[in-house]
């Protein structure tokens, strides 16, 4: 060898060797994993500490016996016994003649070749599972964007599915949607509270309602029956109330022109005040990038949805759904006495009274 060469070869080796070195020898986190997914996934017991792994290939030679699990970084060859397990985490393992392992035999990247006696289970894998733990949730690789299109996604469909609901709403329970905003209108405070304790009794109610079916043999039968008719119910209830609330808002502050029929008026306050709640909810969801900022606003689109939603309900209860017009009225029809008569005029006016009859003497 040259002097030029043996020169570079002094100068380059004691740097590039250590080097080499440092790069097959693997970080003691993955090792710790490695040991710690086999334990968890594949059930291996006594594993051995990452620090004490071999790196390496691994021999027991005939005739010696070795306590414990057996764990290298390369190719592990048993010819003796092992009391334990033997695992490869980057090769074969070689049970051979005569060779005898207590435990399982784990090969990683490699194979198991057993001609010797393997007391537990072989395994031979590509690489080691990488399960997620259980009970810890999956993180979110959604950027930003996507986070906030998703949002505001979920948001405009709910709102189109509400719309549609409502469109039917008004098409085939006009009259009760327009009795609910009528006790809206004349009975807001009590509607509030009576919303209230509406929500509060909404379970016990239920259970009233299950021990009374249950005193019976029918009557448990119809318990399921009972429950979906229950909540359908609520469900409906809460659903007339807040687009009677939806419509009492967007009436207040879209007035359509006058020519227009009551049916358009109706439907263009719902459209309004629907869109107005939903208004937070969309601000919200645009705002998913900075979560700070959507939570306060979540929070407050949440408070103004359980007011409307609460109003909704102590009205539809007041109102019974919209089928109790004397309620939604305000007032007592006027009984008219056998002596008076209705004029077009000047309303109910009292007629001559009957003149009682002289007793002639």
């Amino acid at each position: 060898m040259r002097a030029p060469t043996r020169l570079l070869v002094a100068l380059f080796v004691p740097v590039l060797l250590p080097a080499a070195l440092h790069a097959q020898d693997p970080k003691p986190g993955s090792v710790a994993r490695s040991l710690e997914r086999l334990s968890r996934d594949e059930g291996i017991a006594g594993l051995p500490p990452a620090d004490s792994v071999t790196a390496g290939p691994r021999t027991v030679p005939a005739g010696t016996t070795v306590k414990g699990p057996v764990v290298a970084l390369g190719p592990v060859t048993v010819a003796g016994r092992v009391e334990g397990a033997a695992v490869s985490l980057a090769g074969d393992v070689t049970v051979a003649r005569g060779g005898v392992v207590t435990g399982d035999a784990v090969a990683v990247g490699g194979r198991v070749l057993a001609d010797g006696d393997v007391v537990g289970e072989m395994h031979a894998m590509s690489s080691i599972p990488d399960r997620p733990a259980a009970g810890v949730a999956t993180a979110d690789l959604r950027t930003p964007v996507q986070r906030t299109y998703d949002a505001m996604r979920v948001v405009a469909g709910t709102f189109g599915v509400l719309l549609i609901v409502a469109v039917g709403v008004l098409l085939f329970a006009g009259r009760n949607l327009d009795e609910v905003v009528a006790t809206l209108e004349l009975r807001f405070g009590r509607a509030f509270l009576v919303g209230v304790m509406g929500q509060l009794l909404i379970l016990p109610a239920l259970v009233v309602l299950l021990v009374a079916l249950a005193v019976s043999v029918i009557g448990i039968l119809l318990i399921p029956f009972a429950v979906v008719a229950y909540a359908i119910a609520i469900a409906g209830l809460v659903t007339l109330g807040f687009l009677a609330v939806a419509r009492l808002v967007g009436g207040a502050v879209w007035h359509s022109a006058t020519d227009t029929t009551p049916r358009s008026r109706a439907l263009a306050g719902l459209a309004v005040g629907l869109a107005i709640f939903f208004a937070l909810w969309m601000v919200a969801a645009a705002l998913a990038w900075a979560p700070l900022a959507a939570t306060v606003v979540r929070a407050a689109a949440l408070a103004a949805s359980w007011a409307a939603m609460t109003l909704g309900l102590g009205a539809a209860i007041l109102s019974r759904a919209g089928t109790h017009r004397r309620v939604a009225a305000g007032t007592r029809p006027v009984e008219l006495a056998s002596w008076q008569t209705p004029t077009p005029l000047t309303g109910v006016v009292a007629a001559r009274r009957p003149a009682a009859a002289v007793a002639e003497r």
